[in-house]
This record gives C-alpha cells, sequence and structure tokens, in this order.
C-alpha cells in the first residue's frame, strides 16, 4: 500500500506517527477507539481494471452503516487515521478506496473525469458484501470531494447523506475561471499525483512554475502527467473539453442532507459558497462550517472540527435512534474579532460601505477626478503572496513587500473610529484605460493595523476581456472573495490593484499569443481614474 499523501501531514510537536493517540492528541482531537479490522481488497471495474481499498470494519454483529472514501492520494496518514480508523472504531464500515491509476489500483489516471464510472462501480461492488446493511454515506476533501460530486450526479439509491470538505465540483472553473490558468497549483498537484516513469525525473525544479512557455511545464512532468499539456492548451472555459470536468449536476440531482466545511482562505471557497446556496434553494437539508482555514488546515489545525462535525452528521443521518442533530445551518468564523457565529444561513449585511481612491493613495467616500497608473511588466510579474492557494504562502501574510512594488498601487482608508463587519462579497468597479489591450488585472483588500501590518482578507483576479482600443475608458467590474471580517477601531482597509499574481496565476505576456506556446512579452501600463472606480463592502455595525 502506498503511503504517500495530498498534505504535508506533520503536525508540530513531531509526534509517533506509529502511535494514533499521539497523533490524535496533537491535532486536539478528542482520545476516542481506533480499534477495528483492517483488509485490503482489490474491486473489479466495469472494464476490467481493479482498484486496491481498505476495509475497515467495526468490531460489532450488529448491521452497520458505511462511509466510502475515494482518493487518489494513497491510503495512508492521514486518511488511514483520521477517515478509516476513527469512523470505523465509531461503528461504521469504511472502504478507503485508491483511484484508478493511483498508489496500488490498476489502469491509468486520467483525473476528474473517470470519477463517475469508477464510483458507481464501487458501489455495485458494496451491494454484494454481506457486512453493506444497504445505508451508504460519502465523504471527501479536494479531490476526494469531488469524487463525491462525480457519483451524486447520478446518485445511487444507497447514498443517505454525504460529507463535503474544501469540495471542488467544477474543476474547470477553478483552473480558468478568471480567464488565467492557475499554474502553480495545477503544475504542484499534477506533480504529486503523477507515477513513476523511467527518463523523467522525480522532483519538479524550483522554479518550474516560473518556466516560459506553459508547455515547459509539461515537458518537465512528461508522460507521467499528460493531462496537464491538455489543460494549459484548453484555455477556453466554453471549450467542450471542460464538460467532463463540471459535476455541478449533483447540486440540482442529490437531495439527501449534505454538510459542507470550507474554509475564509480555502482555494475552493466560492464553490462551497455556492454549493450551499444552490443546495438551500432547492430545500435539501444542508449545513455550512465555515473556518479560517486554508485548503490543507483540515488535516492540521481544523482536523478536530471536522472531525467531530462528521461524525455526529453521520450519527444522525446514517443511525437509527439518534436524535436529531442539533446545529444551526451555518456555523461562521468572523475574523478580526476571532468569535464563531451561528446562524440560520449566509449573514446579509444591512448596509454598504462605498469607498473610492483619492489622491496621496486615499480610500473614502467622496474620492476625487485624479488618475494613477502602473505598469505591468511579464518579465518582472507582480509576486504572489497569501491568499487562497494550496502553495506554503496562502492565507493571512504581511503585504509590506508586495505593497512596496512599483506595479502595485495601494489606496488606504483613514483609521475606523468605531468597528465595522464586513459580511459578503465585497465588489469593485475599475474604471481604466490601458496602453495594452492584452492584461491582468488583480484586486486585494488587507486590513491595516495601527502599527501599519497590512494583511489581506480578499481577492479578485481577472484576465481583461479583449478592447479593440484599450486607450478608450471602460469600467472592468470585479467581485471578491467572501468574507466575514470585522475592522476595529484605529485599524484601516486597504485596497491593493495590480496586474498579476504569480505564479498562482500564469502571466499575461501582454501579446496575446497562446501562452501555452507563446515566450514574448510586452509590458502593459493602467490609468486608474478616481472618478469612477467604486469599492462597495456589505457591512454591519456589530451588535
Amino acid at each position: 500500500m502506498a503511503e504517500q499523501a495530498h498534505f504535508d501531514f506533520a503536525p508540530d510537536g513531531r509526534p509517533d506517527l506509529a502511535d494514533p493517540r499521539q497523533v490524535l492528541a496533537q491535532l486536539g482531537i478528542s482520545a476516542r477507539s481506533t480499534d477495528c479490522l483492517v483488509t485490503t481488497v482489490r474491486i473489479g471495474m466495469r472494464d476490467g481494471v481493479e482498484l486496491a481499498a481498505e476495509h475497515y470494519a467495526p468490531h460489532t454483529d450488529r448491521p452497520a452503516p458505511t462511509i466510502l472514501v475515494r482518493s487518489p492520494y494513497g491510503r495512508g496518514l492521514p486518511y488511514d487515521l483520521l477517515l478509516g480508523r476513527l469512523f470505523a472504531g465509531a461503528g461504521y464500515h469504511v472502504l478507503l478506496q485508491s483511484c484508478r491509476g493511483t498508489a496500488d489500483s490498476d489502469g491509468q489516471l486520467r483525473p476528474m473525469v473517470q470519477e463517475a464510472a469508477d464510483g458507481h462501480d464501487t458501489v455495485a461492488w458494496l451491494r454484494g458484501q454481506d457486512w453493506f446493511d444497504g445505508r451508504l454515506g460519502l465523504f471527501g476533501m479536494s479531490y476526494l470531494a469531488h469524487c463525491v460530486y462525480a457519483l451524486l450526479q447520478d446518485p445511487p439509491p444507497e447514498v443517505r447523506t454525504a460529507v463535503i470538505v474544501v469540495g471542488p465540483y467544477d474543476f474547470g472553473s477553478a483552473f480558468y475561471g478568471t480567464g488565467a490558468f492557475t499554474v502553480q497549483g495545477c503544475q504542484s498537484w499534477s506533480n504529486l499525483v503523477r507515477r513513476p516513469c523511467p527518463g523523467v525525473d522525480d522532483e519538479l525544479p524550483a522554479d518550474a512554475a516560473q518556466r516560459i512557455p506553459l508547455l515547459a511545464g509539461a515537458e518537465l512532468l512528461g508522460a507521467t502527467a499528460p493531462w496537464y499539456r491538455d489543460w494549459v492548451s484548453h484555455p477556453d472555459l466554453d471549450d467542450p473539453y471542460w464538460r467532463p470536468y463540471d459535476q455541478r449536476a449533483a447540486l440540482e440531482r442529490f437531495a439527501g442532507p449534505t454538510l459542507l466545511i470550507g474554509g475564509s482562505y480555502d482555494v475552493f471557497l466560492p464553490q462551497s459558497i455556492e454549493a450551499f446556496q444552490a443546495l438551500r434553494g432547492r430545500g435539501v437539508q444542508v449545513a455550512l462550517t465555515l473556518g479560517p482555514w486554508m485548503h490543507t488546515d483540515v488535516v492540521a489545525v481544523a482536523a478536530a472540527t471536522m472531525v467531530d462535525e462528521t461524525q455526529a452528521w453521520f450519527d444522525d443521518h446514517l443511525r437509527d435512534g439518534v436524535a436529531t442533530l442539533a446545529r444551526p445551518a451555518v456555523r461562521l468564523h468572523v475574523a478580526g474579532v476571532d468569535e464563531w457565529r451561528e446562524l440560520d444561513g449566509l449573514p446579509r449585511a444591512s448596509g454598504r460601505l462605498t469607498l473610492r481612491p483619492g489622491a496621496g493613495g486615499t480610500l473614502n467616500t467622496r474620492g476625487d477626478s485624479e488618475f494613477s497608473t502602473f505598469t505591468c511588466d511579464p518579465n518582472d510579474p507582480t509576486p504572489a503572496l497569501g491568499g487562497r492557494r494550496v502553495g506554503p504562502n496562502g492565507g493571512p501574510q504581511d503585504n509590506a513587500a508586495r505593497e512596496q512594488r512599483r506595479d502595485v498601487l495601494t489606496f488606504t482608508t483613514a483609521a475606523f473610529d468605531r468597528p465595522i463587519e464586513i459580511h459578503g462579497s465585497p465588489t469593485l468597479s475599475v474604471g481604466l484605460t490601458s496602453d495594452n489591450p492584452h492584461a491582468d488585472l488583480h484586486a486585494r483588500l488587507c486590513v491595516v493595523d495601527a502599527d501599519g501590518i497590512s494583511v489581506n482578507f480578499s481577492d479578485a483576479m481577472l484576465r481583461l476581456p479583449f478592447a479593440a482600443d484599450p486607450t478608450v475608458a471602460r469600467t472592468i467590474e470585479l467581485t471578491l472573495d467572501f468574507c466575514a471580517r470585522r475592522i476595529g477601531v484605529g485599524q484601516r482597509i486597504r485596497l491593493q490593484l495590480s496586474g498579476g499574481s504569480f505564479p498562482e496565476y500564469d502571466r499575461n505576456l501582454g501579446t496575446g499569443e497562446s501562452p501555452a506556446t507563446g515566450v514574448a512579452m510586452k509590458t502593459a501600463t493602467h490609468l486608474i481614474d478616481h472618478a469612477t472606480t467604486i469599492l462597495s463592502l456589505p457591512v454591519d455595525e456589530p451588535a
């Protein structure tokens, strides 16, 4: 059994990873049984390929429901403990299966597009097992959650409920939703799941995501990750190529109780919010927990919350005779005050705070008729820092170095004399002219404390639509990330404007050539019109 894992699973304190008690204690998970019988099984698919899995069986003679987990990241830590042994120790059968072409499962990995058929074949196999009692729950985080969505496009009748953690249902939108390609995330993920191949280096060079053209990354990955070449060669989301990557039909067809767990700095935050809204709009019993987390935090600082809420959810919806779970529709962490709120739904701000850029880098309710300018140089692209990234520098970060660059504009409010709370997605209208029709625009909101430390909390990125004459004034509309944040007395809000976030997103070459093959580069200079640039924040006064 392969021991690879998606997340860098190394909790602080270096516990003995062979001792479940030490690992659970380090993660803040209350002591509980992990005692179960573990058996490796091989499951035949309709085309004859066999997929490997671990069956974690509880020590009981009574019928017990089953939890299905499908993963491309091996079956070692953290999955073996947090998903297999913990839930089997709680009385569930757990089937933890390696996806086709990963770990010791046969076949060739075709990411995202293969999971629906293999999921259904796995459920068909479950029906033939004498220990399967017909009650099935689905669990998944990240790609594992995509496997859940894939199966729920045509939900098997046995599926009673699902728990989806930091999960995407549409990878095409995750890759190209801004118009730019998420080069660093896609490349590092491809490197993670590819199988060894003679003549291809196991490790990518440190600058792999920075090389041009984008197909240079495909050359580095070689035959071990053939999908990456396809991804960079299909930049248009309207291309039929992306249809199999979109599993949003699950949100229209599954009617079982669903728990969603996400993070305010998770790369898939927008899809967690949209999934909650879509299911709730259909009258499905759905709950959302949204914490102050990055993507990988669900197996680190957020692991205890994930385990506790998941077990309570499965106990309520898979077992007989369990009292109805007393939890609100939404559990929301409010940053800046470090407070959890229990709500009947997503918060709706009662007011709007409208801010405009002003002379000297100010941000106020009046604005002025001045202009500000900055130049983007793809030879020295604005570097990524913090935000909704899987990389090591994601989340909230001190933005001092970024804000000192000449290609980043900043506009800052005066210190607030009373607190406000931002609840929802800020919107930004940017009036601009440019000297190049091929350019990107990146916007960021930061909170600036009394010491001048500027920390990011909401972003937006857009590859600008082509303009035949970019010197003609136009307005660009951006919707920034959903946020729940208090701005305290003495703090300020800062708006950043720049030409990208590299290599989180691929650099805009400025030439109109395809980023997949282009290497020539040209600068783009933007002129920002203060009078037609408006930041609108959904706000409330704290209770």
